[in-house]
C-alpha cells in the first residue's frame, strides 16, 4: 500500500493542477482514492493514447505497451499486448470494444507513473500469462536480409571421357567423350535454366539431348514459386508424379528456412521465482534462457523427426532444480495447424526423358495437390488430375498416434475411356520402445488408372487400342520394415518385406535382412541378404568388416554371393570434402566369380574438380577422366569455379589480395580486379561475409569489414565493401597553443564539408574528405572550442601524416 500511495501522490499533484478550484478538497480526495484502488482520476481532456514501460512485481518486463486512458481516468489495453507483458486477459474484464479494462482484472493492482511514463503492476501468480519463449529466431525480412539477386549467368559442366577395350592392349583405345551442361541466367525477375547432354563416340560423331528448360520465380512473402517449362507435378505418398511441359504454381517452404512447418511438442512450465530454463532433446541441450516468475511456454523447439524425449530443467538462483520430461514423435508428414501446402500445374506430359529432347504427349493435362494442417495430430490431403479423357481424384489424411508414431489413409477414384476404378491405401509408422516399424498397404480395384499410365509412351501398340496395363498402378502393394536394436548386444537388426502384384498378374515377394554391429569406436561388422520368394534363383548375400582408420580413410573387406557365384571384395577409400585442395582416392580388389580391380583419384582445384581412374571388370579394361566445374559471369567479371548447385556471391573490395571469409571461415583472396567469387552460400538464409583489412593498401579507407547477404534461389549477389583507394585522408596530430595535445574524445568537423571525426590519444585524429586547404573546428570536453588550418597532398600508396597542427582557441 505504501508504494501505491506514494505513486498516487505523484499522480495527484499533476492531476490536481487541472481540476477547477470549485471542486476543492473533495476532488483531490476522489482522485487519491481512485488511484490508490487501481483506477485513475478523471481526465477532462478526453481519451489519451499512452506508451508506457511495464513493470511487474517491481521487475522490468522489457516491454513498452500501448494503453488508452479514458476521460474517466480508467486505463485499457489490447488483449494481445496484455498477454505479451505477462498478464492473462479474461472475459470479465473485456469491454464492448474488445479492449481489456485493467482495473477490472482480478488479483491485479497497478500504479500509473505519469512522470516516468511507466505502469507498475502487482500480479497474483494465477493472473500471469505464460511467457512465450521462441527457441528459434524468426527470420524477419529487413533491407539487409531481403532475398536478393544480381544480374548474371552461370554454366555448370561435367566432361567425361573413357578409353579401353576387351584386351589390355586396348586400354588406350578411344571409347568416346560426353558432357553435361547446365546454363543459368539469373536476375531479380527469376532464374532461367536449361540442361543438355552431348556425346561423341567412334560410331557417332555427335548427338545431344535436351533435359530440362525452366524459368522460375519465387515470392518469399507468399511462400510461392512459379515455374514455366519442364516441371514435375506435385504429388503425395499415394500418387505418381510425372514430368510436364507447362506451368506450375506451388508452395515453397524452403523460402523461409526459419519457418517451422511440422507440429512440435508443447513444452510449458512455471517458475516460482526468476529462474533459468534449460531444454534438452534426446539429452542434447537445445535452449537455455532466463525467465521471470510465472508460467512459460516454449515454441519452435528445434528437434529431429522421429521419437524422442524433451526434458525441461528449471533452475532458480539457489541452484534448486525442477525437472519434467515429455515424450514426443515428430513427423514431416504432418503440417503445423493452419498451414497450407499446395501445388497446381497444367501442361503436356514429357515422355522418354533423357532419350528424346522434345517428346510431349498431345493431350493437355492438369493436376492439383493440397495439404492442410487441421490440428497438431491431423493433416488433410487431396489430389486431383485429369485431361485427355482422364478424371482422377482422391483424398486422404495423416494422423498422429500420440508419442508412438503416425498413420495415414487415402482413397482415390478414376475414370478413363469408359473404365472406372478406385484405389485404397494406408500406412503406419511406429516407434515402440526401441523398435521402429513401418507398414504400408495399397490396393487398386477395377480399371483404376492415373496420369502416369495414360501418358506413358509404350511405342507402337500391339493392337489398335491403347493398352495401359503395363504401366498402370500396381493392383497390390505391401511393404513392411522393422528395425530392432538388441537389448543384450550393440547389434541392430533390420528386416523388410515387399510384395507387389501388377495389373497383368505378375508377382514378386522380396525379403531382405540387414544386421550391423559396432566393434569399438572405429569398426563394425555387417551382413545383408535378400531373396525373391517367387524366384528361387534371385538371391544375394554380402557380409564383411568396415574400419575407420582416421584422416578420412575407411577400409572394408567382405564376401558376396549371388546366383552368378561368390566373390571377395576389398576397398580402401579416402573421402574428400568441398574445400579447395581436397584429395580423395579409392582402391578396390575383387576376386572370385568376377574380377573387379579399380584405382581412382580426385582433386578439387580452385577452378574445377579433376578425377581419373583405371578399372578392370572381368575381361573389360577402361581408363576414365572427368572434369566438373562452372563458369560464372557476374559482378562485372568472369570466374572459373567448382560446380555451383545453390547460391553464391561476388565480393568486391576494390583492392587485390584481400582475404575474405564466409561465416568466419577462409573463402579466398580477391583477384587483381579486387573481386572474389564465394560459393557455398545458402539461399534464403543470412550469409555473413567479412574481409581482413590488414591486406588493404595503407592509404585505403573502408566503410566496414562485415556484410550480410541473402541470395535468392540458385542466384548470385554482389557484396561491395566500399574500399576507397584514392581517399583524401590523413593522420593528423593536433596541439593547442601551449603545445599540449588536444583532449582525447574531442569531436571535430571539417568546415564547409561537414565531415566529422574524433580525436584520440596524443592528439591524433584520422580525418577523411580533405582538400588542398582545410580548416577544422574542434569541441574539447573541458577546454572549449578551437580551430586549426592545414594543407593536404595525396601520396599514393602511403599513409599521409601531418604532425603538430596547432588548434587555436575560439569563442
Amino acid at each position: 500500500m505504501r508504494r501505491l500511495v506514494s505513486g498516487a501522490a505523484s499522480i495527484l499533484l499533476s492531476t490536481a493542477m487541472t481540476v477547477p478550484a470549485l471542486r476543492g478538497m473533495d476532488a483531490i480526495a476522489e482522485a487519491f482514492a481512485a488511484t490508490a484502488s487501481g483506477t485513475e482520476a478523471a481526465a477532462p481532456d478526453g481519451p489519451r493514447e499512452l506508451q508506457l514501460e511495464v513493470f511487474i512485481d517491481g521487475e522490468p518486463t522489457g516491454w513498452i505497451a500501448a494503453f488508452r486512458r479514458d476521460a474517466d481516468g480508467r486505463l485499457s489495453i489490447e488483449p494481445y499486448q496484455l498477454r505479451n507483458v505477462g498478464i492473462e486477459p479474461i472475459d470479465a474484464a473485456t469491454r464492448p470494444d474488445g479492449r481489456i479494462d485493467i482495473g477490472a482484472l482480478p488479483d491485479v493492482s497497478y500504479e500509473y507513473d505519469e512522470a516516468g511514463q511507466a505502469i507498475r503492476f502487482i500480479v497474483g501468480f494465477d493472473a500471469r500469462s505464460a511467457r512465450i519463449i521462441e527457441a528459434q529466431e524468426s527470420d524477419a525480412e529487413t533491407p539487409q536480409t531481403k532475398p536478393q539477386s544480381s544480374y548474371g549467368a552461370l554454366a555448370n559442366y561435367t566432361l567425361y571421357a573413357s578409353t579401353g577395350g576387351k584386351e589390355i592392349d586396348d586400354l588406350w583405345a578411344f571409347n568416346g567423350v560426353s558432357g553435361w551442361l547446365e546454363g543459368r541466367l539469373f536476375s531479380p525477375f527469376g532464374v532461367f535454366s536449361s540442361s543438355y547432354v552431348a556425346t561423341s563416340a567412334p560410331n557417332e560423331i555427335y548427338s545431344s539431348t535436351r533435359l530440362d528448360t525452366t524459368w522460375s520465380y519465387s515470392s518469399r512473402g507468399l511462400l510461392t514459386t512459379i515455374s514455366a517449362g519442364d516441371v514435375i507435378n506435385g504429388g503425395l505418398s499415394w500418387t505418381r508424379p510425372v514430368r510436364l511441359g507447362g506451368l506450375q504454381v506451388r508452395r515453397n517452404f524452403g523460402l523461409r528456412p526459419d519457418l517451422v512447418t511440422i507440429p512440435l511438442p508443447e513444452l510449458s512450465g512455471s517458475a516460482a521465482v526468476p529462474s533459468t530454463v534449460d531444454v534438452y532433446v534426446n539429452n542434447a541441450r537445445r535452449l537455455s534462457q532466463d525467465v521471470p516468475a510465472g508460467p512459460f511456454q516454449i515454441t519452435d523447439l528445434p528437434i529431429v523427426t522421429g521419437s524422442g524425449t524433451a526434458r525441461v530443467v528449471v533452475r532458480d538462483a539457489l541452484g534448486r532444480e525442477t525437472v519434467s520430461e515429455t515424450p514426443f514423435f515428430a513427423s514431416a508428414e504432418l503440417l503445423a495447424p493452419g498451414l497450407w501446402d499446395y501445388s497446381a500445374e497444367a501442361g503436356f506430359a514429357r515422355r522418354l526423358y533423357g532419350v528424346e529432347s522434345n517428346d510431349y504427349d498431345s493431350s493437355l493435362m492438369a493436376s492439383g495437390t493440397a495439404r492442410f494442417g487441421l490440428d497438431d495430430w491431423m493433416t488433410l490431403e487431396a489430389h486431383a488430375e485429369g485431361g485427355g479423357g482422364l478424371v482422377n481424384g482422391g483424398a486422404g489424411a495423416v494422423f498422429g498416434l500420440g508419442r508412438f508414431g503416425v498413420g495415414s489413409f487415402s482413397a482415390t477414384a478414376s475414370s478413363f475411356e469408359g473404365g472406372t476404378g478406385y484405389q485404397l491405401g494406408g500406412s503406419v509408422e511406429l516407434q515402440l520402445w526401441t523398435m521402429r516399424l513401418y507398414a504400408r498397404v495399397q490396393r487398386a480395384f477395377g480399371d483404376y488408372t492415373d496420369i502416369a499410365a495414360v501418358t506413358a509412351d509404350l511405342g507402337e501398340p500391339a493392337t489398335p487400342e491403347f493398352d495401359f496395363t503395363t504401366v498402370a498402378p500396381p493392383r497390390a502393394l505391401d511393404q513392411v520394415s522393422l528395425s530392432v536394436p538388441l537389448s543384450f548386444d550393440p547389434a541392430t537388426l533390420n528386416f523388410s518385406f515387399t510384395r507387389i502384384e501388377t495389373m497383368e498378374d505378375d508377382r514378386a515377394r522380396i525379403l531382405s535382412f540387414l544386421v550391423n554391429r559396432p566393434i569399438g569406436s572405429r569398426a563394425s561388422l555387417f551382413a545383408t541378404a535378400f531373396t525373391d520368394l517367387d524366384d528361387g534363383d534371385s538371391f544375394g548375400l554380402f557380409a564383411g568388416l568396415s574400419v575407420q582408420f582416421g584422416n578420412g580413410i575407411d577400409g572394408s573387406a567382405g564376401v558376396s554371393s549371388d546366383s552368378e557365384g561368390t566373390s571377395v571384395v576389398t576397398d580402401l577409400v579416402r573421402s574428400g570434402d568441398a574445400s579447395i585442395g581436397s584429395l580423395s582416392w579409392r582402391l578396390r580388389e575383387g576376386e572370385g566369380a568376377h574380377t573387379n580391380r579399380a584405382a581412382a583419384a580426385a582433386y578439387r582445384a580452385p577452378v574445377a574438380r579433376l578425377a581419373a581412374g583405371v578399372e578392370q571388370y572381368d575381361g573389360d579394361y577402361r581408363v576414365t577422366g572427368q572434369v566438373d566445374g562452372a563458369v560464372v559471369l557476374a559482378g562485372g567479371d568472369i570466374f572459373l569455379s567448382n560446380r555451383i548447385d545453390d547460391a553464391f556471391t561476388v565480393v568486391d573490395t576494390g583492392a587485390p589480395g584481400v582475404d575474405v571469409e564466409l561465416e568466419n571461415r577462409p573463402a579466398g583472396r580477391t583477384n587483381r580486379n579486387g573481386k572474389l567469387l564465394v560459393t557455398g552460400l545458402r539461399s534464403y538464409e543470412r550469409n555473413q561475409i567479412s574481409i581482413d583489412p590488414a591486406n588493404l593498401p595503407v592509404d585505403a579507407v573502408v566503410d566496414g569489414t562485415r556484410e550480410t547477404t541473402m541470395p535468392a534461389d540458385r542466384s548470385g549477389t554482389v557484396v561491395k565493401f566500399g574500399v576507397d583507394r584514392n581517399s583524401d585522408a590523413a593522420l593528423i596530430t593536433l596541439r593547442d597553443e601551449a603545445g599540449e595535445f588536444v583532449e582525447a574524445g574531442a569531436a571535430g568537423t571539417i568546415d564547409g564539408a561537414g565531415q566529422e571525426f574524433v580525436v584520440g590519444y596524443d592528439g591524433q585524429a584520422f580525418v577523411a574528405g580533405l582538400g588542398p586547404r582545410n580548416r577544422v573546428t574542434i569541441d574539447q570536453p573541458t577546454r572549449g572550442r578551437c580551430a586549426a588550418e592545414f594543407g593536404f597532398a595525396r601520396q599514393p600508396g602511403k599513409q599521409v601524416s601531418i604532425p603538430d597542427v596547432v588548434c587555436r582557441s575560439i569563442q
